[in-house]
C-alpha cells in the first residue's frame, strides 16, 4: 500500500472509501508517533546518534584497572562521545578538548532548556563533555556540564540529576572526602570513588543556585592530587582550611 495520501484523495465511493479511511487512519499514527518521538530527540541534534551512559556506568569506565599502568588520553571513550573538533585547544591552564556526550540518571534524562524549546515534550539534553590537562597527550580532568543545553533548572530536575543510586547500581562505592558549602544551594563535595578490581577515582560535585534555577556539575579525576588541587582552586579555599579529610 502506498503512503502517499494524494493517490485514492477524492475518490469517495463504492469500496474506495474504505481504502481511503485506512490510509489516512495510518497516517495519523505515523504523525502521532512522530511527535511523541520528539522526546527522545536530543540537543545538539549531532549527539542524537549517540548511546545514552547511565552516569555510575559512564563513570566506571573511566575508573582504571587495578593493575593498569596507563592513564587517560584525549582518545579515552571517544567513541561514545561528539567532539566539537578533533583539535585540541590551548589555553593558559594547558590543553583541553570538548565535545557532547549523553547521561542518564535512573534512566532519567534530563530535558533541554525550556527557555530554548517552549513545547511540553522537549528534546533531551546532552551533557557538555570536556578532557582538560597539563600536556597534549595526558588527561588529568573530565568535566560534565549541562549548562548550554539544559540551562537551570528546577529542584525536581535537581534531584532525578543526583549521581549515588547510579553509582550504587554499577556496584561503585563512594565517601565523602572534601566538603565547601558557600550558602543555600551552592556547595561542591569531592568523594573518593573505589570498585572491585579497579583504582580509585575523585569525583567532585558542584551545586549552584541562582534566581534562575539550580545548576549542576561533574568532575572526575583519577589522581588524588589533581583532584584536591582543583578543589581547593575553583572554591578559592586557603589551603590551610581545605575541608578536606585527605
Amino acid at each position: 500500500m502506498s503512503l502517499d495520501p494524494t493517490i485514492e484523495l477524492g475518490v469517495f465511493r463504492g469500496k474506495k472509501v474504505k481504502k481511503v479511511y485506512l490510509k489516512v487512519l495510518f497516517l495519523l499514527v505515523i504523525t502521532s508517533y512522530s511527535y511523541n518521538g520528539y522526546a527522545v530527540d536530543v540537543n545538539p541534534k549531532k549527539a542524537s546518534s549517540l548511546k545514552s551512559y547511565e552516569f555510575g556506568e559512564l563513570v566506571k569506565s573511566y575508573m582504571l584497572n587495578s593493575s593498569s599502568i596507563t592513564k587517560w588520553n584525549y582518545n579515552t571513550n571517544s567513541q561514545n562521545i561528539v567532539w566539537d573538533t578533533d583539535n585540541l585547544a590551548n589555553s593558559d591552564s594547558g590543553y583541553y578538548k570538548q565535545g557532547y556526550i549523553r547521561i542518564n540518571f535512573n534512566n532519567y534524562k534530563l530535558p533541554e532548556s525550556s527557555y530554548k524549546n517552549t513545547k511540553k515534550v522537549r528534546a533531551e539534553a546532552a551533557w557538555e563533555i570536556q578532557y582538560s590537562g597539563d600536556s597534549n597527550k595526558n588527561v588529568n580532568q573530565i568535566s560534565l556540564t549541562n549548562t548550554g543545553t539544559a540551562g537551570m533548572f528546577s529542584i525536581a530536575e535537581n534531584e532525578r540529576v543526583q549521581p549515588f543510586n547510579s553509582l550504587i547500581k554499577q556496584s561503585i562505592t563512594y565517601k565523602p572526602v572534601c566538603l565547601h558549602r558557600i550558602f543555600g544551594g551552592n556547595y561542591s563535595i569531592a568523594y573518593e570513588l573505589s570498585a572491585a578490581n579497579k583504582k580509585s577515582a575523585y569525583l567532585i560535585q558542584n551545586a549552584g543556585e541562582g534566581s534562575g534555577g539550580l545548576s549542576i556539575s561533574y568532575d572526575i579525576f583519577h589522581n588524588k592530587n589533581d583532584m584536591y588541587r582543583y578543589f581547593i582552586e575553583y572554591n578559592d579555599l586557603d589551603d590551610r582550611n581545605s575541608n578536606c579529610l585527605i
